[in-house]
């Protein structure tokens, strides 16, 4: 992979550049240089050097300066570069912006360091011309009418065609839209679909969805270019493919994937969310360069979370990207609008343009812009937005925030029906707490059904059945109310520690609101995620000191920082492979970066000089590495007394048991360990060979969590002898019918979301 480095004068124009270019091509290694070597306005050879060295992938790597002076910055870092590093680097004369805009896509598309030099430096003349170089940096296509004169061969080239009829049952809908999308990545062409008088890029999958082209229609694609003889035929197939959608008074299992997440049978007419009553609140414009980070920021978290795979997560996924939504708010931004109004002020247009065609299927996908509108808006408000669903509804959505589930079933939703989402998300336990079904993993057999058809949801077979014959059972009511004082008994007639995990300053008062006894876990990855600059050890101090001072009375429990796996960090340049699940993640990866470790383990025990903490280092798998992390804890605790820095060190030391060699054969790490605390979700994943964050392989999964109980029991017995207590700070320790299997297993403390405290209270009370 060819990667690119950013010489700017100003530290934040290369980083927010980075992380728009990282958002658009997420693949290809961007790494910005941007200010003197103290971070102020100017350029750093040396910066400049580390950050060719950084973005060296053995392909090639091209540089992009602002100013002149940067040029010299750069020429002056590559003449003092190794010999192949030097040979495989270039300097490129482009447009700062937008030429990294088009390097990142070509590098994305797998193409030679030559034609990424030619597709940065081609923004220039395309700029001179008046046109846009965003939107030319899009592979494949041109985004505005001139692909229409492209298509037809105007420019004086031979234009090729081909015509196709629509056999989808749902017409030019989103998967097959996103399947055209994702056909012309890496090919140099322009590319067109028309139907009837309308035509749209190929480009632009909103573009493409307002052709409202139902079954049978005949559409021409036309495309120019060196590759036009590959890309037609490509856009064809995907167009060609019918998928077989349901019509209404059919009972149906939503697709062999689903699965019941939450139990119970319950009716009522189907509902999309909507946007009626969402508005961003009136915000301070804070400049079109912040604005625009902003918005990258945003898109990038948003992607993060749609994890898995299916035809609908990755129509999303390209909705993300779409020229037309990103390119109409970022003129918006450069008008002064800031970045949540003009993102979805562009939403809007777009839904309410897809919803007037007239067509229901083609409406519907109104309902997917506004869903991933919804996602990046409440990544830009740090909230999520809560949809308008009428009292007496199924709810059918991509996926859920689990603070919405609560809000939901109080306002009258009856059952959720989520195309992706797993049955140990917090959204199912929420759901399960509040005794509504709810169907995870369904995929898109229900797109086509209209909103208003009747619908049962039936959660414990994962079935859904449109236009049911028989009534369904009312919702249960919500879990009995208990004090928070409420004492829960271990299997040994000690008290069981009810705790909360949390991640930031909100979840840590959520927590105290909730009643913790304590917090099992601080996940100290979410100041690193969605960064492209990795925080230095005074950020993380503060970051950490301001969760631990807002905690509840009782232990506190800090993980290590647990990145790889579904926790991407842009500013680490993770590979999803050798970074994933089975990779080099968690403390594997921070004994393989120890100067990362070293200041993160230096900032953990910085930040306990606010409050007494408990350490745990996460996914370890042998003893080994339980001695060099508790080596390079010793060595950061003597690198801060050497400083005379205030700190504190832990009360006591544990691990995160999440492999199953740790589960199975425990003996070997209780000499070195104060506290063992089980985490479920990995564990569960690793026993069942089922990545719990794709929905075609939930039902996989969850048929593996009942061997938890069983190994957490024979954990608590290897465990008891030698005074180590266990925990779990899992999903499963939030799900009221395993909390009860765990606290018979005789754990010592349960640590869950703040959110589902009551409901394990309440099951859990004598």
């Amino acid at each position: 992979m060819i990667g690119l480095v950013l010489v700017s004068h100003s530290t934040a124009l290369a980083t927010g550049l980075a992380e728009l270019v990282g958002q658009m091509a997420p693949a290809v290694p961007v790494v910005p240089a941007g200010g003197d070597v103290d971070g102020g306005l100017g350029t750093s050879a040396d910066r400049v050097a580390d950050a060719m060295s950084a973005a060296d992938r053995g392909a090639g790597v091209v540089v992009l300066y602002d100013l002149g002076s940067a040029r010299m910055a750069a020429e002056l870092a590559l003449e003092f570069a190794e010999p192949e590093l030097a040979d495989r680097t270039r300097l490129v004369d482009a447009s700062f912006v937008e030429g990294a805009v088009a390097a990142g896509a070509a590098a994305a598309g797998g193409q030679s360091l030559d034609q990424v030099v030619a597709a940065a430096g081609q923004t220039t003349a395309a700029e001179s011309a008046g046109r846009s170089a965003i939107d030319d940096a899009v592979p494949a296509v041109a985004t505005d009418s001139a692909a229409t004169n492209a298509a037809a061969g105007t420019t004086g080239e031979a234009a090729v065609t081909e015509r196709v009829v629509l056999t989808d049952p749902a017409g030019l809908h989103a998967r097959p839209a996103a399947a055209v999308v994702r056909a012309l990545a890496g090919l140099d062409a322009t590319v067109t679909v028309a139907a009837g008088a309308a035509e749209a890029s190929a480009a632009s999958l909103s573009a493409l969805l307002r052709l409202a082209a139902p079954v049978g229609t005949e559409v021409l694609v036309a495309g120019s270019g060196p590759d036009a003889a590959l890309a037609v035929p490509r856009v064809v197939a995907a167009l060609s493919s019918a998928t077989g959608a349901v019509g209404p008074a059919e009972a149906v299992a939503t697709r062999p994937g689903a699965v019941g997440a939450a139990p119970g049978r319950r009716s009522g007419p189907l509902h999309r969310p909507g946007a009626a009553g969402i508005e961003p609140p009136a915000e301070t414009f804070a400049g079109a360069a912040t604005e625009r980070g902003r918005l990258a920021g945003a898109l990038r978290q948003a992607g993060e979370q749609l994890v898995g795979g299916g035809d609908i997560t990755e129509a999303h996924r390209v909705l993300l990207a779409d020229p037309e939504l990103t390119g109409a708010a970022d003129e918006l931004i450069a008008t002064g609008v800031p970045a949540a109004t003009a993102w979805w002020r562009v939403v809007r247009r777009t839904a309410e343009q897809l919803a007037a065609s007239g067509d229901a299927v083609i409406a519907g996908r109104a309902v997917d812009v506004v869903d991933v509108g919804q996602r990046v808006l409440g990544a830009l408000l740090g909230r999520p937005v809560r949809p308008e669903v009428p009292a007496g509804a199924v709810l059918l959505a991509d996926d859920l925030a689990p603070s919405l589930v609560p809000e939901l079933v109080e306002a009258g939703v009856v059952g959720f029906v989520l195309r992706a989402g797993g049955v140990r998300g917090h959204a199912a336990v929420l759901a399960r707490a509040t005794g509504v079904p709810m169907v995870v993993a369904a995929g898109d057999t229900l797109d086509a059904v209209p909103d208003g058809t009747p619908v049962l949801v039936d959660g414990d077979t994962g079935e859904v059945v449109v236009a049911p014959d028989e009534p369904a059972a009312e919702v249960a009511p919500l879990v009995r109310t208990v004090p928070r004082t409420a004492r829960i008994r271990r299997a040994d007639g000690g008290e069981l520690r009810l705790s909360a995990n949390v991640g930031s300053e909100a979840d840590a008062r959520a927590a105290v609101a909730a009643g913790a006894a304590g917090v099992g876990l601080v996940r100290t990855e979410l100041a690193f995620t969605g960064r492209s600059a990795l925080p230095d050890e005074d950020e993380q101090v503060s970051w950490l000191s301001a969760v631990l001072a807002a905690c509840p009375d009782g232990p506190v429990v800090v993980r290590t920082v647990d990145l790889g796996g579904d926790k991407p960090v842009p500013g680490l340049r993770l590979d999803p492979v050798r970074h994933g699940f089975l990779g080099e993640r968690g403390l594997r990866l921070c004994l393989a970066r120890p100067a990362l470790f070293a200041t993160h383990l230096r900032a953990v025990l910085r930040a306990a000089a606010v409050r007494p903490i408990e350490l745990m280092f996460p996914f370890v798998t042998e003893p080994a590495e339980l001695a060099a992390a508790r080596a390079a804890l010793r060595s950061a605790a003597a690198s801060l007394r050497a400083d005379r820095t205030p700190h504190a060190e832990p009360t006591a030391v544990g691990i995160m048991v999440e492999i199953p060699t740790a589960a199975l054969r425990p003996a070997p790490f209780l000499p070195d360990v104060d506290f063992v605390s089980v985490g479920s979700n990995d564990l569960v994943q690793y026993l069942t060979a089922a990545d719990r964050t794709v929905p075609e392989v939930a039902a996989v999964y969850r048929a593996g969590e009942a061997l938890v109980p069983e190994l957490v029991a024979g954990l608590v017995a290897a465990a008891a002898p030698v005074g180590v207590p266990v925990a779990v700070c899992g999903d499963l320790a939030g799900d009221p019918e395993y909390a009860a299997l765990l606290q018979a297993a005789g754990v010592a403390e349960l640590s869950m979301a703040a959110p589902l405290l009551a409901g394990v209270r309440a099951a859990l009370a004598d």
